[in-house]
């Protein structure tokens, strides 16, 4: 499944690119707490209205949103860090028992040995996660096999999880991942909206699962 980031920072533009969401998208990942305008329920309803897809919120520690956003009970999903207090996923469960939580671990400049991704992987579902997320960094196309391969044994044991590496050389990962047993994989609408090195954007990310499938 694809879903499509959102990271604009005028409600104007997130709108518009939410619009054009629907028509490619399986899912939508809105990064709310971009937002240049304070958020408020007027707010919330108009970008809502807009909205048929099952929606992330890629939670960023900005605790008036997701107090907000929690009370208006429409999140499907929240992405929040590893790092991320324990008090502040165990308060989410409570107030919004629905909301799957995805707790995500990011490296930013290499990808760890599967042993340690491992360890990882077992904290995330410690903190009691409905999804997992690893995104690591791929120096080299050795990277991306690696990823692929900790994610056909995490999902193959039934765990649900997203995995993917970073980069142009992680690129084989965004591709193939669903082969694997990937939840979803993160695609933008154009190369400027990109949230991610490495992305692709969805037509080019359908296009080339199609030559594959």
């Amino acid at each position: 499944m694809i879903c499509i980031p959102i990271k604009q920072h005028s409600l104007k533009d997130l709108i518009k690119e939410l619009k054009a969401a629907q028509k490619i998208g399986d899912f939508v990942e809105i990064w709310f707490d971009e937002l240049k305008e304070e958020l408020n329920k007027d707010i919330l309803n108009k970008i809502f209205i807009f909205n048929k897809k099952p929606l992330i919120y890629k939670f960023q520690n900005n605790k008036k949103n997701l107090n907000l956003l929690l009370f208006t009970k429409k999140l499907n999903f929240i992405d929040i860090d590893i790092k991320t207090p324990p008090k502040i996923i165990k308060e989410i469960k409570n107030r919004s028992p629905k909301t799957k939580i995805i707790i995500s671990y990011h490296n930013f400049s290499s990808t760890p040995e599967i042993k340690d991704l491992k360890k990882i992987i077992k904290k995330i579902y410690s903190l009691k996660a409905d999804i997992a997320k690893i995104a690591t960094y791929a120096k080299k196309e050795s990277d991306s096999f690696k990823i692929l391969s900790l994610l056909s044994e995490i999902s193959s044991a039934g765990k649900k999880i997203i995995c993917l590496a970073m980069g142009k050389k992680g690129v084989l990962t965004r591709i193939c991942g669903h082969l694997f047993g990937n939840y979803l994989m993160y695609a933008p609408l154009s190369n400027f909206a990109k949230t991610a090195d490495g992305q692709l954007t969805a037509k080019e990310l359908k296009k080339a699962r199609n030559l594959i499938s």
